[in-house]
């Protein structure tokens, strides 16, 4: 929070024994801790008690359960290792974890501070951004670590890049400023208030403060989880690239004498998990509507309709990747070992799904909305229908 004026405002101790604190417990109220758990679960939380007169948070605590490790090395292996020899194997070095821990540390810490999640933070970067060794060594991947931006799979082998991790970036800087600045005594309420909305107007047209709530909706393409950059669609090419590559070296970086297949099995399934993700982080751009967080005094309008190429684009990537088989992923040797003549059947039901979020009620009114509201041309329903058609039976 140095960015408020605070330096060193949060410091790390460890906790006093029985004999130097008999009453100190994680529990009470008066201590903010990190705790681990030895818990199969997988994954990391970061809540706090707040006044609700006042919004003044009181206590947070960090909580880490053991198998969170198991979470990133799948994500890192899975859209990293085409590009980054440091995510090949079943275990990673501790170095390579410690820095993993940190970025999922770093985000909890911010949940602490009573920073939400902003999912658009990682469209303010372009697709070349990411793939330059200079700028990611120097942004990592989003403009925030509160976005579920994991880790790059844009970078393809060969850029260089040797920074794949989300990093404390601009808008997490500004939102400490923001939010624990400290103002003089004698300022009133309006006062810090009109210098708060300040901050914000001159900041409002600048994407590297662009927030983007998290929704389980999605009507904003630009308000993902697990996306990167401003173009899903190219974003999704080259992360679809990086997995053929890790699904033909799959067996050769997991190996290991004496081992069965588990690890093989898991982090196969990431692949198709990982290549699922891609498939919806295009369609959303299919009846996506944008959503400009304004007030009156701003000019331009709230919401507005995904551009008719955009859309288009999007459908494009849909046909040619999700209604078509990915043939790359049916690798015999993979399979041999792991499956029960079920891979087929397993990504028919994603292919399914993805069609069922495609053709969905809502998704279509939405087209049909923009079509009769729109002086311009728009993507309507009935080209998204025909489009749908000829993708599904495109190899018939």
């Amino acid at each position: 929070v140095e960015a408020a004026g605070f330096k060193n405002a949060i410091v790390g101790k460890e906790p006093p024994t029985k004999e130097e604190d008999p009453e100190f417990s994680p529990e009470d109220v008066r201590y903010s801790v990190i705790r681990y758990f030895a818990s199969p679960i997988q994954n990391a939380y970061g809540p706090h008690v707040h006044d609700p007169r006042t919004g003044q948070i009181l206590e947070s605590d960090i909580g880490w359960y053991h198998n969170v490790m198991n979470l990133l090395r799948n994500w890192f292996f899975i859209q990293t290792a085409a590009a980054n020899p440091d995510a090949r194997g079943v275990e990673f070095d501790d170095e390579v974890m410690g820095e993993l821990i940190r970025f999922v540390s770093a985000h909890e810490v911010g949940h602490t501070l009573g920073f939400p999640h902003n999912w658009g933070s990682s469209y303010a970067y372009t697709v070349d951004q990411l793939r330059d060794p200079e700028f990611t060594s120097q942004n990592g991947t989003a403009p925030s670590i509160m976005d579920y931006a994991r880790f790059n799979y844009v970078a393809q082998p060969g850029d260089g890049v040797t920074q794949f991790y989300p990093a404390v970036g601009p808008y997490d800087k500004w939102n400490a400023k923001w939010g624990y600045t400290w103002f003089p005594e004698d300022w009133s309420d309006e006062e810090i208030e009109e210098t708060l909305n300040e901050w914000t107007r001159e900041r409002a047209d600048d994407p590297l403060y662009f927030y983007g709530a998290q929704t389980g909706s999605k009507i904003d393409p630009r308000s993902q989880n697990e996306d990167l950059t401003n173009d899903a669609m190219e974003a999704g090419e080259l992360g679809l690239a990086n997995l053929q590559v890790i699904t033909e070296n799959l067996i050769d970086w997991v190996e290991e004498e004496g081992e069965n297949f588990e690890e093989l099995e898991e982090l196969y399934g990431n692949i198709v998990g990982q290549w699922n993700r891609y498939m919806g982080h295009a369609l959303s751009n299919i009846g996506g509507v944008y959503e400009n967080h304004k007030t009156f005094e701003q000019e331009g309008v709230v919401y507005e309709a995904v551009p008719e190429a955009t859309q288009r684009e999007a459908m494009e990537f849909i046909q040619q990747h999700a209604f078509s088989a990915p043939t790359w992923a049916f690798n015999d040797e993979i399979l041999d070992r792991i499956n029960q003549a079920t891979a087929i059947e397993t990504f028919r039901r994603a292919q399914a799904g993805i069609l069922g979020q495609v053709v969905d009620a809502q998704r279509i009114a939405r087209l049909i909305e923009y079509e009769r509201r729109s002086d311009e041309d728009t993507y309507t329903a009935f080209e998204m229908m025909d489009d749908v058609r000829n993708g599904i039976f495109s190899e018939v």
